[in-house]
């Protein structure tokens, strides 16, 4: 029985392998979805562009339901929500506890206003209060509001301040110190007023609940409502329009305009997703964002509506409230999902919210008709062309879905390399397989490449084949690389180059194979990208160790430490000004090619890289690699980028803003426990009480990009490096007077500093102050002059007990210095030594290992997936997590000599003289092990049930001509490969 299987297993094995080749037709053309035009060039906003974040109570929102929100002067931005008052700087949330206006603590906040001299105004469930120089105050006398709420504010040009309430209409004159109230008796078709703004020609204009659109002119009131053509009776919000007139939003109607006695109605026939509209807000375009009631938030642009809801992740579509703030972001408030922050990524991404079939692009071409081609893994491929995207699928015939790289041919076919399948042709409507059977030698392509003698390459998982017309030919000769391929190019003198992960590059020529490995000077033997230039210039990209260039024979090396922004260059396009751009895994950047050829020539001693990444709101920073193309440029001159989650679009000549430094203000000032806003002096009792500063940037956009630096004169000679940290403490400062600084920057190179520094005075004990001595002195001479014999004796005894006071005094200064001096050196979180520290013992003992010829270790370690730990548990139990791992290094760094320091937010620096390059290795491992032994829980980390830590090590023995940067630079290496390679080891 089992002999007839085997036959008949034969037999079917020969049958097939005698068919001939398998083309699979398209017989119906492939499904079309038409796209958004906005959609096909990202360039363009469109819905799908926007980036949103989320603030709820587990940031310290008071409560999920957020009902008005206003940008202050200052940068702030207020919260009104219905749990309280809140102020946002972008990273944190203050609250307020103020016994003046109780309401503010817990109730609920409706409107805001600043008015022109900086007092913010604030509309609460029982009235409003006003808040100037860091205090509250009410605003109006509550017999006049009845304990009604008020909703909204609205300041006229001769600065009289006008309310809306539930009570009637509010007026306020600073300089009469009255306020008048309007009802229903002086005009108003009802009490019940939600909104209020002024119009360019000064008329108000007042939403009502109930008795439709007001306007207010001239001392008196003109209604509309649906008698006289205003198409509703509730309005919810009036926004002034700038040609004049106003816009409104109503509860069942619509948006309405009215200018000139002419109303036009905006709603669902006109592309609003709904006709229950809450809150209007203009952006800087002149666009007009509406909130709704049920259906998200939608801008008008240009006569067009789209639309953000939950589908598109907003966390509700309930919206109370929108504000767009300087920097262009749209805050929209939700009844129950918290504050979320709509803003324009800048950069277009291409993706499946798009329209693609998946996220995972891995290729892109651009071919000859005008059409795009997209490459994904799980999503086959795509062409982007006339306005519509066409899938080429496993459903359309594709062998897989798999997809990996592209290729057009000279006749237009479209080239597909899998991952899973081989390769597959398009040609007139016709896919052709071409897998193991016919000739390629690994089922995972990565490349597929043309030749300019018409010859198609495939560069597979097991070396490389030629296409003889019919079928591949594996390339066995000698020398032909048998590894990995990554990448193929032809330079202009007919020689192909192939790049390899691990083998180092192969040239082949005159039907020669050669190969450049690191012996010969690259930088890596992994190789990602090959890119000729104008000058037949080759630059060589490779995964982490930098890149090279190849002239004239020399090979040139630029890493990381001569100034590149990354490693890793995963492609190399150039663009029209002679930036050459790469991809890496945390996002992208571009270097001057003239540079990079000044470096590799010896004329410049470090290149200048710009890098795009996570503080650029993308979707990811994670961008295709080891596959070709890894990114394509068009005839715009538009760079398309491969990324996990879409295509992401460049366009050189419209890169983000100059990273201007925000402006910086001390915020708060905490003297023994005890909070306040600061004074213009800050005046401290004697003795040693505790000082915390709390100081902000004002930008909402890029609030967790910025960093400080603080200085207190008499104190730090030089600026304190702050980090990301907010606040600047000082536990005991001697008596005398200081000037605070502090300055903030967003990409490390500029700094703006606070406009003045803060005044700090500590006061003398009394035995400290001068009049004391000179009374001291007087009253000595005068009991010397009047019983010189009798008091000599207790002068005496008055002398020695002055020294003893002194003595005192002085050790405890001493003592005060040196907790500051320790301070300074010390990470407050952890206890390790900081930065500063690591920075001064790391050339000590580099020097003294040159010195006396002993080798040096580094090992340099990583918590892994940190961020997750964070967003999963928060950042208290994040930073316990910190001080775990901080002791398990502390204790394994026992030996004399041996040091520990924090060098960054999850990165660890070890410092073991005298330890060779296998000791080392050895040592981190059971450093590894412990941390692992510890057991801490990390329910979002990819490694496994604990949390683990990644770690690098580098050893060598230094010379005269070493640099400690290059052995830090081989550490930091190891420690990315150790990322690379699975977390949780060392390299």
């Amino acid at each position: 029985m089992n002999c007839l299987r085997c036959v008949l297993a034969l037999a079917m094995w020969l049958a097939f392998s005698l068919m001939p080749p398998v083309h699979a037709q398209i017989v119906n053309p492939p499904l079309t979805k038409p796209v958004d035009a906005r959609a096909i060039n990202p360039l363009t906003t469109s819905a799908t562009q926007y980036k949103i974040d989320v603030w709820q109570t587990e940031q310290g929102l008071p409560l999920n339901t957020v009902q008005a929100m206003y940008q202050s002067r200052t940068g702030y931005l207020w919260v009104g929500t219905a749990g309280g008052l809140a102020r946002f700087d972008g990273i944190r949330f203050t609250t307020f506890e103020s016994s003046a206006v109780p309401e503010l603590v817990s109730g609920p906040i409706f409107g805001f206003m600043e008015d022109v001299e900086g007092n913010l105004w604030i509309g609460h469930r029982r009235g409003a209060a006003r808040y100037r120089n860091g205090r509250f105050e009410p605003a109006f006398d509550n017999e006049l509001l009845q304990g009604k709420r008020v909703w909204a504010f609205a300041q006229g040009r001769d600065g009289v301040v006008w309310a809306a309430s539930e009570n009637g209409l509010l007026r306020w004159e600073k300089d009469k110190g009255v306020t008048k109230i309007y009802k229903e008796a002086d005009g108003l078709p009802t009490n019940r007023l939600r909104t209020l703004d002024f119009d360019k020609d000064g008329t108000l204009w007042i939403g009502t609940t109930g008795g439709g659109l007001i306007s207010f002119a001239s001392e008196k009131f003109s209604v509309m409502n649906p008698t006289n053509g205003f198409p509703h009776l509730e309005v919810r919000h009036v926004l002034a329009d700038p040609a004049g007139g106003v816009w409104a939003a109503t509860a069942g109607a619509g948006l309405v305009h009215v200018a000139l006695g002419q109303t036009k109605s905006y709603g669902v026939v006109d592309g609003l997703p709904t006709d229950q509209l809450t809150y209007l807000a203009r952006d800087k375009a002149g666009s007009l964002w509406i909130g709704t009631w049920g259906a998200g938030v939608s801008r008008m642009s240009d006569g067009k509506f789209s639309t953000i809801s939950s589908s598109g992740g907003l966390t509700g579509d309930q919206i109370w409230a929108v504000h767009v703030d300087r920097e262009g972001s749209a805050w929209v408030g939700t009844w129950n999902g918290g504050l979320n922050r709509v803003s324009s990524r800048p950069f277009g991404v291409f993706g499946k919210p798009e329209g693609l079939s998946s996220d995972n692009v891995r290729s892109v071409i651009h071919t000859r008709d005008g059409a795009t081609w997209v490459a994904m893994a799980g999503g086959g491929v795509n062409r982007i062309g006339e306005g519509r995207i066409t899938p080429v699928t496993k459903k359309e015939g594709l062998a897989t879905d798999e997809a990996s790289s592209l290729l057009e041919d000279r006749d237009g076919s479209i080239w597909i390399g899998t991952y899973t399948e081989g390769v597959a042709r398009l040609k007139l409507g016709k896919l052709e397989k071409f897998g193991i059977a016919r000739g390629i030698p690994n089922v995972d392509v990565r490349v597929v490449f043309q030749d300019r003698a018409g010859i198609v390459w495939a560069g597979t998982h097991a070396g490389l084949a030629r296409f003889n017309g019919h079928d591949f030919v594996p390339v066995r000769d000698a020398g032909a690389p048998l590894e990995v391929i990554t990448t193929i190019f032809e330079d202009r003198s007919g020689v192909l180059w192939i790049g390899t992960a691990g083998q180092g590059l192969v040239r082949y020529r005159n039907g020669v194979f050669e190969t450049l490995t690191r012996k010969e000077g690259l930088v890596s033997n992994w190789i990602l990208a090959l890119y000729e230039d104008a000058a037949g210039t080759l630059w060589i990209g490779s995964n982490g160790e930098g890149m090279n260039r190849l002239k004239n024979g020399r090979i040139a090396g630029i890493r990381t430490a001569d100034g590149l922004w990354d490693g890793i260059a995963q492609v190399i396009i150039e663009d029209k000004t002679g930036y050459l751009w790469m991809t890496c895994n945390r996002g992208f950047f571009r270097v001057p090619r003239a540079e990079l050829d000044a470096f590799a020539d010896g004329k410049i001693a470090r290149v200048t890289s710009a890098g795009f990444g996570p503080g650029h709101s993308l979707r990811s920073s994670t961008f295709a690699g080891g596959l070709q193309p890894a990114g394509a440029i068009d005839g715009k001159g538009h760079l398309w980028l491969p990324s996990l989650k879409g295509l992401v679009i460049v366009d050189p000549q419209q890169l983000p803003g100059s990273d201007d430094p925000p402006p910086v203000m001390v915020e708060d000032v905490s003297v023994n426990g005890v909070s306040g806003p600061p004074e213009a002096e800050i005046i401290l009792p004697p003795g040693s009480v505790p000082l915390s500063i709390r100081y902000t940037a004002g930008t909402l956009l890029n609030a967790d990009r910025v960093r400080f630096r603080y200085q207190l004169d008499g104190i730090t000679q030089k600026w304190v490096e702050a980090g990301k940290s907010r606040e600047a403490s000082f536990p005991a400062l001697p008596h005398g007077a200081y000037q605070f600084r502090v300055a903030a920057t967003i990409d490390g190179k500029r700094w703006q500093e606070a406009s003045g520094p803060l005044s700090i005075t500590v006061k003398p004990h009394y035995y400290q102050t001068p009049w004391f001595a000179a009374l001291a002195v007087f009253a000595s001479l005068a009991a010397a002059a009047a019983l010189f014999r009798l008091r000599t004796h207790r002068l005496h005894q008055r002398h020695d007990e002055m020294e003893r006071i002194v003595a005192e005094k002085t050790e405890a200064l001493r003592l005060a210095n040196e907790h500051l001096s320790q301070l300074s050196f010390v990470d407050a979180l952890t206890g390790l030594a900081n930065r500063r520290r690591l920075d001064e013992t790391l050339d000590t003992e580099w020097r003294r290992a040159c010195r006396m010829q002993t080798s040096i270790a580094i090992v340099i370690a990583d918590i892994d997936a940190f961020k997750a730990y964070n967003d999963t548990l928060g950042h208290p139990e994040g930073d316990k997590c910190l001080v775990a791992v901080a002791e398990v290094i502390r204790q394994a760094a026992g030996r004399a000599g041996d040091f520990a320091a924090r060098y960054g937010g999850e990165e660890f620096f070890i410092l073991i003289p005298g330890l060779d390059h296998a000791a080392a290795i050895a040592y981190a491992d059971k450093l590894r092990q412990a941390c692992e032994a510890q057991a801490i829980p990390h329910p979002a980390s990819p490694v496994g049930p604990v949390v683990t830590i990644s770690l690098g090590v580098a050893a060598c023995v230094p010379s005269e001509k070493a640099q400690v940067a290059t052995l830090i630079a081989e550490a930091d290496s190891a420690l990315y490969r150790a990322k690379k390679e699975g977390r949780n080891r060392v390299c």
